[in-house]
């Protein structure tokens, strides 16, 4: 417990002090994992897969239509918070340099250096993988399953990403997640299982 008080508290400082884009995928990853299997082991799948079906209408709204979602991403970089992963495009980008902002950017059609993908992106289907290990006995097959469709929505998205307009992640993510939650339970059980409150 004290050792990982103390790693706490210095990745905090390292945060707050030299928020380059390591420190900040670090911190995201650490927050992420923590998110997952808290409300993973706390959810049943039932409310997880409409949790899911809620937030990606909502991600594809805000993103298409209100497009403010771009204007969240650019306050959280300004603000260097650990609630978005950063992938460097170039070997010397630097977040801390960074001066435009990611609508600037779109607006005067330049490619932009990193890839930005919201924590959210990682940590909703995550969910659905752990309360599908929980909530399922012998559920190890079905959990492994719905990672595997979250990775296949994470490809076809990446396909749309590479040409460098933002997109909602969470649409083809989650759906990934859920069809593989759906095939699997009916490939290795025979039925829709672990859905009860």
């Amino acid at each position: 417990l004290g050792v990982s008080i103390l790693l706490a508290i210095i990745l905090v400082i390292t945060l707050y002090k030299f928020p380059e884009w390591y420190v900040i995928d670090i911190c995201g990853v650490i927050v992420g994992a923590g998110a997952i299997a808290i409300f993973g082991i706390s959810l049943s799948i039932l409310l997880v897969i409409i949790l899911l079906i809620v937030l990606a209408i909502y991600d594809a709204i805000s993103v298409y239509q209100t497009k403010h979602m771009i204007d969240l991403a650019d306050t959280v970089m300004d603000l260097k918070l650990p609630v978005l992963l950063v992938v460097p495009k170039i070997r010397q980008y630097s977040l801390i340099i960074e001066t435009k902002s990611l609508k600037e950017t779109l607006q005067e059609h330049e490619e932009r250096d990193a890839f930005f993908m919201g924590l959210g992106d990682i940590v909703m289907p995550g969910i659905l993988v752990v309360a599908a290990y929980q909530n399922i006995p012998n559920g190890l097959p079905v959990a492994l399953s719905v990672l595997a469709g979250t990775l296949v929505g994470f490809s076809i998205l990446m396909t749309f990403v590479i040409k460098g307009k933002p997109q909602a992640g969470l649409p083809l993510l989650c759906g990934g997640a859920i069809l593989g939650y759906l095939v699997s339970s009916y490939v290795f059980f025979g039925a829709l299982v672990g859905l009860g409150f």
